[in-house]
């Protein structure tokens, strides 16, 4: 990591530029990176700048262990401390920001200068330093460059990330102390009030009712029985034969110090001692907070007792357990707290992580800290399977899962304010308008969930572009170099998002991908070069046919369906043939594809035309690059998970109607309302049954994980031709199965709602079909069939969970 940074630092200053960001997660080396930085800059003089007195003394230790420089080139600049004449001046913001302090010094006095904790220079303390001095470059370093307040870090560094790694990564690149981590039910079991959640509000500004409800939920907090609970967890979870060194960050001031007294109450029985912890809060001295740090360093104490005071800028290495007694408001903070226990140190092996999970709303924020994926709740709710990320371990007990499910069901991921902060950040990152290419590398799960927000993502970037430009840190419209689009292609963006995106299907994007001459690399870095020349090859001859796409896909996408079926689907799609009228104008109805004499496909001049329009080809190519960068990742995660898509379809996958048509390869789509809860396509011998689980008029039902009752739609007999498909030829079973594919999607009834449905597998047979007769919730009576659908392989535990709201068994 430090290599290729210090390089890429290199390499930034050889282009001239002046300003450069390190963004790397808590623990892996920030500090000794920025002194190799100066070891190989030689500075005249330098300059390092940060919050906490604490952290000067480790950075001035860490810079002359790496300079191997004397004391006296080495100065402290704080309250305490006036040293600011040495050649390496280490200096509290909060002293150097001074006007009569920064009158001290010529504005070239530091020809290198250092910002630890960068994502505070918003404030005008900060600003005041970085305005005032101009050295030849200046270096930021942060673990989490989000802000809160919408406020640009990044444009005061020239947009130049020099290097980056986030938690995750270096979680698995073993560059941090493992943790393992356990989610617990909180004793607590209603949610207090929003109002008193980690935020300290004034007893001048309570009303009597407040007053009332605080001192209501202070109780709670305190309630000797809670201390006993938490207690009891701490003990079954801490290691065995380590002392503990802990952090317990609590909701509030007022509840750190009754805990901490009422701690000291009881006994440690690993320890056959009563528990030795204090209290240090906003209301401590920075002499106190030193005095408590050092003690539990030493060992003297258990725990410290806080609330959010040492999220940042403080080095405790020995702490080996952090204990979270507080709602999780938001995943950058837990991140913060969380790091606190991450940097390694001799002796310690680990960390232990409790994390108290109580009935909050925000639950569905600790899944996405904890694995880093933001804009997809079914993707959350796949992680939380995972148990490990590198060497960590990661459990939930029963409780603290389910209510954390609970809160994904309820959460709103594609809230507009929500994917605002996410565009803007990155956006505020790059410099630039970021693309979806630029979220896939960062966070796949926010591409979709993006470009569908405004129906395509060239939209969406308007929007938010002009939103950006109004309001309290409003910034330059990119607006501007945005060409107005046509219908025609705003129609086409549409419909690449709707039907490509998501990468449920490769080969429309694979088609486009080829006729457009786009770089393979770029969309699949990790390619092999035989891949990368054979793509290259095709895209050379401007024409794509049948066979071309097979041996591509092949090739490619090994796992996807290559039947001439399912090839020429993909072609009438792009030449919009396949879509309803309505669809078709929807999309700006112009095909993009058509059939030459040879055969061959090859480019619509209306398609060769819009292409020369520069803001529709820039947002048309990114977004086929980001539905095969999707479909990549949807394969490879399926051979990991040693899953065989059945006609392209993948197990535990989620697809609209729409999606499930095309899979099918359906000539035609068909409106939503001819299709309903099933239809018969014998073209292509496909049935594929949609059930809303408990949701519907029909009493569809798992009998158990391989079974499925299910009941046809009203005035259905045996004599009806789906039911004359479906039973033709059942006793000879191999031959049926090819001749019959019946897909069975379901979706849950907290989902009624949304659109799409979850893939459990294709019937292999259908059982003790019989007539019968519904009675509807209005007492109105139907004939129906009633069958049973046995399932190509049992719906595995968890997913049988999450759709029926029942174990297995």
């Amino acid at each position: 990591m430090q290599v290729e940074a210090l390089m890429n630092l290199v390499q930034l200053r050889k282009q001239g530029e002046s300003r450069a960001i390190i963004i790397s997660a808590t623990g892996t080396g920030k500090t000794y990176l920025s002194a190799f930085d100066v070891r190989q800059y030689k500075p005249n003089r330098m300059l390092y700048i940060a919050q906490q007195e604490q952290i000067l003394k480790k950075a001035r230790e860490s810079y002359q262990k790496v300079l191997r420089c004397t004391d006296a080139e080495l100065g402290l600049f704080s309250g305490t401390s006036k040293e600011h004449d040495r050649k390496y001046v280490f200096a509290t913001v909060q002293t150097m920001s001074r006007p009569e302090i920064l009158a001290q010094f010529s504005k070239n006095d530091f020809d290198y200068i250092l910002i630890d904790e960068v994502h505070h220079t918003a404030a005008d303390s900060y600003k005041r330093i970085i305005d005032y001095f101009t050295p030849d470059f200046m270096l930021g370093m942060t673990a989490t460059p989000e802000r809160t307040d919408g406020a640009n870090i990044f444009e005061l560094f020239g947009n130049n990330v020099a290097y980056e790694i986030r938690l995750q990564k270096a979680l698995e690149e073993d560059m941090l102390c493992p943790f393992h981590y356990y989610g617990v039910g909180e004793y607590i079991k209603e949610a207090p009030d929003g109002k008193f959640m980690g935020q300290q509000v004034s007893a001048n500004s309570m009303t009597d009712k407040d007053r009332t409800e605080f001192s209501r939920w202070l109780e709670q907090l305190t309630d000797p029985n809670r201390v006993r609970y938490i207690i009891d967890k701490i003990q079954i979870y801490s290691e065995a034969g380590t002392d503990v060194r802990g952090l317990v960050f609590c909701s509030r001031r007022d509840e750190a110090k009754r805990l901490s007294a009422m701690f000291n109450e009881q006994v440690n029985q690993q320890a056959e001692r009563p528990y030795r912890t204090k209290a240090i809060t906003g209301e401590n001295s920075q002499a106190e907070r030193d005095e408590a740090v050092k003690q539990l360093e030493n060992g003297e104490l258990d725990y410290i007792f806080t609330v959010d005071l040492f999220n940042e800028g403080v080095d405790i290495p020995h702490i080996n357990q952090i204990v979270m007694l507080r709602q999780t408001q938001s995943s950058i903070i837990f991140t913060q707290q969380l790091g606190r226990g991450l940097r390694k140190a001799s002796g310690k092996d680990s960390v232990v992580v409790i994390d108290f999970i109580g009935n909050y709303a925000n639950n569905y924020l600790i899944p996405i800290a904890l694995y880093g994926n933001t804009g997809d709740r079914d993707v959350a709710r796949k992680n939380l399977q995972r148990e490990s990320i590198g060497i960590s371990s990661i459990s939930f007990d029963k409780i603290a899962r389910e209510r954390v499910l609970a809160s994904l069901d309820t959460a709103d991921l594609s809230d507009m304010k929500l994917l605002s902060k996410q565009y803007q950040q990155m956006r505020y990152e790059l410099g630039r308008i970021p693309m979806l290419m630029d979220f896939a590398h960062r966070d796949a799960s926010l591409v979709f969930t993006l470009a569908s927000k405004n129906n395509d993502y060239l939209s969406f970037v308007v929007s938010r572009e002009k939103s950006l430009s109004r309001g309290k840190h409003a910034s330059a419209s990119y607006v501007e170099q945005l060409e107005p689009v046509s219908n025609a292609q705003s129609g086409v963006l549409k419909m690449l998002t709707a039907t490509q995106l998501r990468g449920l299907r490769p080969h429309e994007s694979l088609i486009l991908a080829v006729l457009c001459g786009l770089d393979w690399h770029h969309i699949d870095a990790d390619c092999s070069d035989d891949a990368a020349a054979l793509f290259e090859s095709f895209s050379a001859q401007h024409s794509l046919s049948l066979p071309d796409l097979q041996t591509l896909l092949s090739a490619l996408f090994p796992y996807a369906d290559k039947s001439i079926q399912q090839c020429d689907s993909a072609f009438s799609t792009l030449g919009y043939s396949y879509f309803t009228s309505a669809n078709r104008t929807r999309f700006g109805n112009t095909s993009l594809v058509y059939m030459h004499d040879d055969g061959s496909y090859v480019l619509t001049q209306e398609c060769e035309s819009m292409l020369q329009h520069s803001t529709f080809r820039t947002f048309f190519t990114d977004t086929i690059e980001a539905s095969l960068f999707n479909a990549l990742a949807l394969s490879r995660e399926a051979r990991k998970r040693r899953v065989t898509p059945d006609h392209g379809f993948i197990y535990g996958e989620k697809y609209s109607l729409a999606d499930v048509m095309q899979l099918c390869a359906w000539k035609d789509e068909q409106i939503p309302q001819n299709v309903g809860g099933y239809k018969l396509d014998t073209d292509t011998n496909s049935l594929p049954i949609f059930i809303k689980y408990e949701a519907s008029q029909y009493g569809d039902r798992f009998l158990n994980p391989e079974e499925i009752e299910w009941f046809s739609k009203n005035n259905r007999s045996l004599r009806s031709p789906e039911f004359k498909w479906m039973l033709d030829g059942t006793e000879h079973a191999s031959e049926w199965r090819n001749r019959h594919f019946i897909p069975i999607f379901i979706r849950r009834k907290v989902e009624e709602k949304e659109k799409s449905y979850y893939y459990v597998g294709s019937a292999v047979a259908v059982n003790d079909a019989h007539e019968s007769v519904n009675i509807a919730d209005d007492g109105t009576q139907s004939k129906v069939v009633i069958s049973t659908l046995k399932l190509i392989k049992p719906v595995d535990p968890e997913l049988y969970r999450h759709l029926t709201g029942n174990a297995a068994f």
